[in-house]
């Protein structure tokens, strides 16, 4: 993802309405509407202007009933792990050819009902079709959060296999995400990262990415809203801490800005961009030698960041700091 302009960040879409509980998305009765469904329905009916579209909600939830009566006699021999995977990544990037997009800002790409009518989404929003499929179908699916990024991952207790939706359902192991992204231990060991999420978590990953649409229109209401909500529904989402303090500190809050951003490092001690923001924000507030402290440690995780690398050099040497 690029960084943000004049040295702020970029926005870590991951990655969270009404609490629906802890339950994971595991094995349901088949048909009907699902606990995944129903939330995410609430959460477009709130949010309708956003992406506007001819197709109704009951429209949606038919077309899902059918995909998944289909998925469901193609595999009515009682299939392995992997068979069920694969039949799914065949209704969903083969039959229906979902694409994955790039375009991070484009609501479209996020909400469900929006990302099936033109089969094409970012990761979060090609995991909630697929999820929502997995549910109706009583498999053992999850989403799975990395700093920047979701995956899926069936999980039956025995059989591991995951699914990386932009690479149409490749599965990628845990060591190339860990390796590529550079995820502390600390944040695994926490459960922050790399872990299955429960249907709420996962939904908190919808509520934070909502919070990023509105945060590039500078609706800073509507988008701590979805901030709020996301760390409601998880706790564990270093994002929503982040991304609320980038609008914090573009607001001037900066006592504020800097309390979510060591939210956000409690879970998540490596990311350099958090460290960055949070020292301009001890910069604004003249904590010159905690803002110092903060660049210096951007820099050790992060030796070629070149935003905090300036910023160090901006500030005055230490015997001049107050």
């Amino acid at each position: 993802m690029n960084p943000r302009p004049a040295g702020l960040s970029r926005p870590l879409i991951l990655a969270g309405m009404f609490s629906l509980g802890a339950s994971a998305l595991t094995a349901v009765p088949p048909g009907g509407d699902t606990y995944l469904q129903r939330a995410l329905a609430v959460i477009e009916s709130e949010h309708p202007g956003l992406c506007p579209t001819t197709a109704s909600q009951k429209e949606f939830k038919a077309t899902l009933a059918r995909l998944a009566a289909e998925n469901r006699a193609e595999t009515a021999s009682g299939p392995s792990g992997p068979a069920s995977v694969q039949a799914l990544n065949r209704m969903v990037f083969g039959r229906l050819g979902m694409r994955a997009s790039a375009n991070l800002k484009d609501p479209c790409n996020l909400l469900p009902s929006r990302v099936l009518e033109p089969k094409q989404g970012y990761c979060v929003g090609i995991a909630a079709i697929y999820l929502m499929l997995a549910e109706r179908l009583g498999l053992p699916l999850y989403a799975v959060a990395t700093p920047s990024h979701v995956f899926l991952r069936y999980d039956d207790g025995t059989t591991r296999i995951n699914i990386e939706t932009l690479q149409n359902g490749t599965d990628v192991p845990d060591a190339q995400y860990i390796r590529e992204e550079k995820i502390p231990e600390a944040s695994i060991r926490k459960g922050v990262f790399m872990h299955n999420l429960t249907a709420d978590e996962f939904i908190s990953q919808i509520h934070n990415n909502l919070g990023v649409i509105y945060s590039e229109g500078k609706e800073y209401a509507a988008a701590a809203e979805q901030y709020r909500e996301a760390s409601e529904l998880g706790p564990r989402c270093p994002t929503a801490y982040y991304n609320y303090g980038n609008d914090l500190l573009a607001q001037a809050e900066y006592r504020r800005a800097a309390t979510l951003f060591s939210k956000s490092l409690r879970l998540y001690p490596t990311d350099a961009w958090a460290l960055n923001n949070r020292g301009l924000a001890y910069v604004k507030m003249g904590k010159l030698k905690k803002a110092r402290k903060d660049f210096e440690e951007a820099l050790r995780t992060n030796p070629g960041f070149e935003a905090a690398r300036r910023n160090l050099e901006e500030l005055p040497a230490p015997s001049e700091s107050p």
